[in-house]
């Protein structure tokens, strides 16, 4: 594993706990892990695993 595709996955890495962590301070702020009807930290959540999975897709595939 070259140097770029350990950042890569370092930097998934660090995407799914940041995501992780908006939904567990959501839970813990709120009580409520997902909410439709507010959409902030859900938004935030998920753009970080759709980051986070687009990267790995990209390490996988060879195109990192």
């Amino acid at each position: 594993m070259n140097k770029k595709t350990m950042a890569a996955v370092a930097f998934a890495v660090f995407c799914l706990i940041a995501g992780f962590l908006a939904l567990l301070d959501q839970y813990v702020s709120f009580g409520v892990w997902f909410q439709t009807d507010d959409i902030h930290h859900e938004t935030i959540a998920l753009s970080l695993f759709a980051l986070a999975l687009g990267l790995l897709i990209g390490v996988v595939s060879g195109r990192i």
